[in-house]
């Protein structure tokens, strides 16, 4: 009897670690890179920090201000000194970003380099069943189509995820390989225009007649209260659910 339980404790063990082993070699590694500002660190920032960020592989704070009355608050920061911390500055930051976090030794400690609001909620472990190994050039994210012709984008607000392989192609820096696009504008729209003019694929995450990335308040999905704006952008005619990322989650800041 003791032991055909020890045989059976073996066996279980010896096909849980295999599984274990299995599953830790083809998971993607996820680096998060939240964009904020210094009057949200203590509210915003704080509390992503302590809910989903944590089930990042890394995650990191995006902000460009004065730290001295912050040191109080024990957050990754990654804080730029050479752009305002605005809106209208907001591309500029973001191109910083990057160009640090692709300047790194390789081959990088990450799959996949996700950029996302202070304001946005994400279900990682969704995000985690969407992503894959490629060595095509990717990123996934929300894609506006807009009515006036313009070319399609990723949306800022819900948040877009980008594989090492497009980043790669922004070397040596962003300076030399998307110039005309690191300027002050529309973060989002920047960032898209440099993927595709490195030939990186924008993928609007799309299941079917669902999308995976909304750039909308979840009350508003819930009461699908839908506004024209997004009508007019959206690339799908059917809003079923949610299933990756809610912008605006008002509730993430009453956890």
């Amino acid at each position: 009897m003791t032991t055909t339980l020890y045989l059976f404790n073996f066996i279980f063990i010896f096909f849980f670690t295999i599984r274990l082993i299995s599953n830790s070699s083809t998971q993607q590694r996820i680096y998060c890179v939240i964009k904020t500002f210094g009057k949200n660190l203590a509210t915003r920032a704080l509390t992503i920090h302590q809910t989903w960020a944590r089930r990042c592989d890394k995650h990191i704070f995006l902000t460009a201000t004065n730290l001295t009355k912050w040191n109080n608050i024990s957050l990754p920061i990654l804080n730029l000194y050479d752009v305002s911390d605005n809106y209208i500055e907001l591309s500029i930051k973001v191109f910083d970003a990057i160009n640090l976090i692709i300047q790194q030794p390789q081959p990088y400690d990450f799959d996949w380099l996700f950029i996302a609001d202070d304001d946005t909620y994400v279900i990682m472990e969704n995000l985690r069943q969407l992503l894959y190994h490629t060595k095509k050039p990717l990123a996934f994210g929300h894609l506006f189509a807009p009515k006036n012709g313009a070319p399609n984008h990723l949306s800022g607000g819900a948040g877009y995820v980008i594989n090492t392989v497009a980043l790669q192609r922004m070397l040596p820096n962003l300076q030399t390989s998307c110039a005309q696009w690191y300027v002050p504008g529309m973060e989002d729209v920047y960032v898209s225009r440099c993927l595709q003019y490195l030939n990186v694929s924008l993928n609007g995450a799309i299941d079917g007649y669902h999308h995976r990335f909304y750039p909308l308040e979840f009350l508003t999905m819930h009461k699908m209260d839908i506004p024209k704006w997004f009508s007019d952008y959206n690339t799908l005619k059917n809003l079923i659910q949610v299933l990756i990322v809610v912008h605006h989650n008002r509730l993430v800041f009453i956890i």
